[in-house]
């Protein structure tokens, strides 16, 4: 193997096209104007990514008239997991709490390489009955969940390319966070 293949891998999937980015960060401000929520969820790297991805959500510095920027990981959060893992089952692990918190007029991000976890399409159903946006940052072919995503952003890629699509997921949230940042100061001035 050469030495930069795989970060010519990576540099691959960036998509080409900013349309589905564009549109999730516009979906995104509109729900911090309307001072509702975001829920993010992942499994395995994907978990670690939505807890990246709340971090740079919510450590956006506002000045006292800005709109707050709710934004919670429901990865993060073992014990609580684990409860639900334990007495519900783990598919439930997300969508058992967003039942309990999410509103209408938040959205749910989910991070997913494969598209397929049982617990991410679990807690997608669980948004669709309660009119919650549903957002997709997925690999592959976007498995179950691309139907399920009212925005889905696909990297397209052969099957198994975990840490390169997870390379430019958490890319992606680093960009929509920054963008999300410029435009909330923007509406400041």
């Amino acid at each position: 193997m050469k030495n930069d293949e795989y970060f010519q891998r990576v540099k691959g999937l960036y998509p080409e096209d900013l349309k589905s980015i564009n549109q999730i960060i516009q979906v995104m401000l509109t729900c911090i104007r309307n001072q509702n929520s975001i829920w993010i969820i992942g499994n395995g790297g994907s978990a670690s990514t939505a807890d990246h991805f709340e971090v740079d959500l919510s450590y956006v510095r506002l000045n006292e008239s800005s709109h707050k920027i709710k934004a919670k990981s429901l990865c993060s959060n073992s014990s609580l997991i684990t409860a639900i893992g334990n007495d519900i089952g783990f598919e439930k692990i997300f969508s058992h709490q967003l039942l309990r918190n999410a509103e209408e007029g938040d959205i749910c991000i989910a991070i997913s390489a494969s598209g397929n976890s049982l617990n991410l399409v679990e807690a997608f159903k669980e948004c669709k009955s309660r009119n919650i946006v549903t957002i997709g940052l997925l690999g592959f072919d976007g498995g179950a969940l691309k139907n399920l995503a009212d925005i889905p952003c696909l990297l397209t890629s052969e099957k198994g390319l975990y840490g390169p699509i997870e390379d430019v997921h958490l890319s992606i949230c680093h960009f929509i966070a920054d963008q999300l940042k410029k435009l909330i100061f923007e509406e400041q001035k």
